[in-house]
């Protein structure tokens, strides 16, 4: 039990009937989530309080010197839709669970994200990043230093907003096409990676600068397959119907590319949970993402890896919370 209050901040979104990839508000935990996950928290915690609204919690701020912030909310897929809160409880003296703004907005930039990466040794799909693909002729140019199937999606956010599971291309002129569409509806730098086959493999971490105290690998299962050759997890099976998806523990990732993992997360000043994302092909693991803002809900990769160490959703609350105190004693 956590002696102390906590402020959990989030999303007050209703379950997603529908999207396509012009929709910029796909992320975020939905109604039923957000109760679920708030009974799991006010089962640990002294007292509990929550805001789906930022301006009413900036309005109450000076009322929250003393408690621990959660900040769980993701809204329209922007630069810096991750790093506000964080920043916010930088500049209030606040303490927070989770990582600073610095660590979000390099992991919520894709394409940074991936350099970061390399600086580690670590793998990742040969891409380049189209800033303003304004017409089909120069961004059909470019493409030609890649070679197809592409994977396209925008630079920032994560859900899987504007990422169908059409967002694999097997001819240039329908890359292009997507490339100038998804610029028009998100108004942000578009992404393009050669697409890698294989098997796909979350590292679920938790810890700090110092040291990793939880640290499993999980698999991903879509539609019963476990390698995948043009599949993408896509909003259709993310946010829509994931009755399709499935995890399992795993071990397929070599020593030698999870000592590079865990040593890109203690490379942050302030990082207390991450999902890693990857490929695994030729042996090798391939970064696809690195989420620091990562789904905590009873049904995602995270919670998984937990609950097969036994962990109830709660219990795994605890622990984040415990983790995330340990930051302001060091």
């Amino acid at each position: 039990m956590i002696n102390e209050k906590l402020i959990l901040i989030t999303d007050q979104n209703e379950k997603i009937e529908y999207a396509d990839i012009s929709n910029r508000n796909l992320e975020g935990n939905n109604e039923f989530s957000t109760i679920k996950i708030s009974q799991a928290i006010k089962d640990v915690v002294k007292d509990f309080e929550i805001f789906t609204d930022v301006h009413l919690f900036l309005k109450n701020i000076l009322n929250y010197k003393d408690e621990i912030i959660f900040p769980m909310k993701y809204g329209y897929n922007a630069p810096d839709s991750k790093s506000i809160l964080p920043g916010i409880c930088e500049a209030a003296c606040l303490k927070y669970v989770g990582a600073d703004d610095y660590a979000h907005m390099i992991c919520n930039d894709k394409y940074t994200a991936k350099l970061f990466a390399k600086e580690f040794g670590l793998k990742t799909a040969p891409s380049i990043l189209f800033r303003k693909p304004l017409d089909m002729l120069s961004v059909k140019k470019q493409l030609n230093f890649l070679k197809p199937p592409f994977v396209v999606k925008p630079n920032f956010g994560g859900g899987s907003t504007g990422i169908s599971e059409h967002n694999v291309c097997f001819e240039y002129d329908k890359a292009a096409a997507l490339i100038c569409k998804l610029y028009s509806f998100h108004n942000m730098p578009i992404l393009v990676e050669e697409y890698i086959p294989g098997e796909e493999v979350e590292m679920i971490l938790v810890g700090n600068k110092n040291q990793i105290t939880f640290s499993e690998e999980v698999q991903l299962i879509m539609d019963k397959k476990e390698y995948f050759d043009s599949e993408i997890w896509g909003y259709e099976t993310k946010k829509i119907d994931d009755t399709n998806i499935d995890f399992k523990m795993s071990s397929l990732i070599p020593a030698n590319d999870i000592h590079k993992i865990h040593s890109l997360f203690m490379a942050f000043e302030k990082i207390e949970f991450m999902r890693v994302d990857g490929r695994m092909y030729k042996g090798q693991f391939h970064l696809i993402e690195l989420s620091p803002d990562c789904y905590l809900g009873d049904d995602c990769a995270f919670y998984y890896a937990f609950s097969h160490k036994g962990y109830t959703l709660s219990q795994m609350f605890e622990f984040l919370i415990f983790n995330s105190l340990k930051y302001y004693q060091l």
